[in-house]
């Protein structure tokens, strides 16, 4: 078929403005390539800071304590010794030049570089009214609320914080992760069955991100004591007794020690499966067996509370 000049012309005109239009369409796909690259680079950062690494996830495997280890002691009265360690219990692992402490105090842990820990507090109704959303600007990631606890004398008459369900409900409110605890003083099994059922029951449900506290105190200070002659044996059932009850309620356990009860006072062994949060007062951790929670400070300061507030550090991402 022959095309005169006229013909020709007129079949080229649409093919040169689809280049044109194609060249116009591969430029704006670029860009919004570039854009898409751009911002899903800035939600993964922001991601990241929202929800960074930690030690240990809720299914982590532990380094366990084996037969024939030694767990090292000192002791004011004969210096340095060694007690045989409990075997198939968790044993710390942390590194202590992989901890930090920041212009607040508060301290963090890093594994590889990466942040892995996080910062929280524990509060009663001796710290007042908080303003829980500054407590969250300030940097603290999660709350351990107290519910209540068990008076020291004989009686041993349990009663509620003042503040528990406040601060729950507005810790939560604000945006931190929140676990609870529970100041024991029982003697008995039956003791701890019903004050792992008081909270519980105060709860009513409410859902912890973090775990429900087992915290079990001598009070040197109180005059006859109900605690005073209590055996390992008694204690560390009344513990187990509650950590099962909370358990069994699809709440996490967890036991509130020192080394020196860890060592002595509770058999670990009997307890496997329930979290540590230890106390220790210092700028470095010193305790054999694992411990998902460290309370390293009760003179910390935090915007949101006035006076003096409990500073603690987690390991484990139990969300």
């Amino acid at each position: 078929m022959i095309m005169t000049e006229n013909e020709n012309k007129t079949l080229k005109l649409p093919f040169n403005l689809s280049k044109k239009l194609f060249a116009v369409l591969c430029i704006m796909l670029a860009l919004i390539i570039a854009l898409g690259t751009t911002l899903t680079v800035a939600l993964v950062k922001l991601e990241k800071g929202r929800r960074h690494g930690a030690v240990y996830e809720m299914d982590s495997q532990l380094t366990l304590a084996e037969k024939g280890d030694m767990v090292p002691i000192w002791n004011a009265d004969f210096g340095y010794g060694a007690l045989p360690a409990m075997e198939g219990v968790p044993v710390c692992t942390y590194k202590e030049e992989n901890f930090r402490t920041d212009s607040k105090g508060l301290k963090y842990y890093y594994e590889n570089g990466e942040l892995a820990s996080y910062a929280g507090i524990d509060v009663s109704s001796f710290n007042g009214d908080i303003d829980f959303k500054a407590v969250k600007e300030f940097g603290i990631d999660f709350v351990i609320v107290r519910l209540g606890g068990r008076g020291y004398g004989q009686e041993g008459v349990i009663f509620e914080d003042d503040y528990a369900l406040t601060n729950l409900k507005s810790a939560k409110a604000a945006g931190l992760s929140v676990g609870a605890y529970f100041f024991s003083q029982a003697i008995t099994v039956d003791e701890a069955i019903e004050e792992a059922n008081f909270c519980l029951d105060l709860l009513d449900g409410f859902y912890l991100d973090y775990p429900l506290v087992f915290d079990w105190e001598t009070i040197d200070s109180a005059e006859n004591p109900r605690t005073e002659d209590i055996l390992p044996e008694t204690l560390t059932n009344c513990a187990k007794a509650f950590c099962d009850t909370v358990n069994k309620a699809g709440y996490i356990p967890c036991l509130y020690t020192d080394s020196k009860k860890a060592y002595m006072k509770f058999d670990l062994s009997k307890l496997k499966g329930v979290d540590i949060w230890y106390a220790f007062y210092n700028d470095e951790p010193d305790m054999y067996y694992n411990y998902m929670m460290w309370q390293y400070s009760c003179t910390g300061y935090v915007d949101g509370i006035e006076g003096d507030v409990d500073l603690n550090i987690c390991f484990k991402n139990y969300k």
